[in-house]
């Protein structure tokens, strides 16, 4: 099983739930099935209209960032672990 994990500002979409796993082969994949279980409005805080991560989040994949992987199409084994956050930044 996969785990993903939730900062608590997105977990607030999720019924404050940090942690859920799934059984995905990709992070696509893993995703849809984190929105089937929770919604729309988890849907919408982590994805775009186009269907792309929102600019301001980070999806981790073992700790690397997705965006140094295949993002949104990063394959996934068992095990793996997902971590959704808001992107640090500053000045």
């Amino acid at each position: 099983m996969v785990k993903i994990i939730l900062s608590s500002v997105i977990a607030t979409a999720a019924n404050g739930k940090r942690e859920h796993t799934v059984s995905a082969s990709s992070l696509r994949e893993a995703l849809d099935q984190l929105f089937a279980a929770f919604g729309d409005t988890l849907k919408n805080k982590v994805l775009d209209d186009s269907g792309n991560l929102r600019r301001l989040l980070s999806i981790y994949v073992n700790g690397r960032n997705i965006r140094f992987l295949n993002q949104l199409d990063t394959k996934l084994s068992q095990d793996d672990e997902v971590a959704i956050l808001p992107s640090v930044s500053g000045g």
